[in-house]
């Protein structure tokens, strides 16, 4: 099943959020990806793949970047294996 993170309209304010500019993904106004809180979806129960006729998603590279650092620092890749205990 796909993961997603939902975007709001209200400007940043905690540490996992990232901006994304009007026109991104979609956007009519200024966002926030909300990487700290990442959903699992059942693709049986969307309805719609296509935003106005066209696939949407976040094609400048900065903010791909920002949304992979901030999920990986979310989800804890980021921290060593000898620290957390893993082995």
């Amino acid at each position: 099943m796909p993961h997603c993170c939902p975007i709001t309209t209200r400007p940043p304010k905690y540490p996992g959020e990232v901006a994304i500019p009007t026109g991104q993904a979609g956007q009519t106004r200024d966002g926030v990806v909300l990487c700290h809180r990442v959903r699992t979806i059942d693709l049986r129960r969307v309805t719609v793949f296509e935003v106005g006729g066209h696939a949407q998603y976040v094609t400048d590279r900065a903010v791909r970047s920002a949304v992979r650092m901030s999920l990986a620092h979310h989800l804890g890749p980021d921290i060593p294996a000898a620290r957390d205990g893993a082995a």
